[in-house]
């Protein structure tokens, strides 16, 4: 007969909340607050600064050690969270406030391209492209259930990775620092 071998996470539950909590947290914030949606333009950084910070507070508050493996599945777990509760309040601020989480950082960029691109006539199509971008950023959008169910599955899927790659981040920061002294 095979003996099992079942490894049980030294990370209780209430560890494992807080993490999710405080990651999925911050990817709201990352998302919705104006001007920090900046972090989260180009690459999601934001996101990822989400899974580091959870894990790595997370570890500190429970004292516990955590192998990578599991860091990046609560990391995933937390970017699932923080992905699918951005979307809901995002539709939520378009529906009731006609507020589109993001835009004026897409504006804010764009028109610091713009500026970059003035007096460049080699740069006049990007130039015209440019523009209709900022007039899609304003255009007022409209969502039916199955575009949030969309968007909960991609953008929740896609967080789940960053965010998984920052808690194994996190991870190998502190044992860095640990090996240090």
């Amino acid at each position: 007969m095979a003996v099992e071998n079942v490894k049980n996470s030294l990370l209780p539950l209430s560890g494992k909340r807080y993490a999710v909590l405080l990651g999925a947290s911050i990817i709201l914030l990352t998302t919705t607050v104006p001007y920090l949606t900046l972090l989260n333009i180009l690459l999601p950084v934001g996101v990822f600064v989400a899974g580091a910070v959870a894990l790595h507070q997370t570890i500190m508050r429970f004292q516990v050690r955590l192998p990578y493996s599991e860091a990046f599945m609560l990391g995933c777990i937390t970017g699932l969270a923080g992905g699918i509760l951005s979307v809901v309040v995002s539709v939520l601020l378009i529906e009731l406030f006609k507020y589109t989480p993001g835009v004026e950082s897409y504006s804010l960029v764009i028109d610091w391209m713009l500026d970059v691109a003035k007096g460049k006539p080699e740069l006049q199509d990007q130039m015209q492209m440019l523009v209709e971008a900022k007039k899609l950023v304003h255009a007022s959008v409209k969502f039916t259930i199955s575009d949030l169910l969309m968007n909960m599955v991609v953008f929740g899927a896609f967080y789940a990775l960053i965010a998984g790659l920052g808690g194994s981040y996190a991870v190998l920061r502190l044992k860095k620092k640990a090996r240090r002294g």
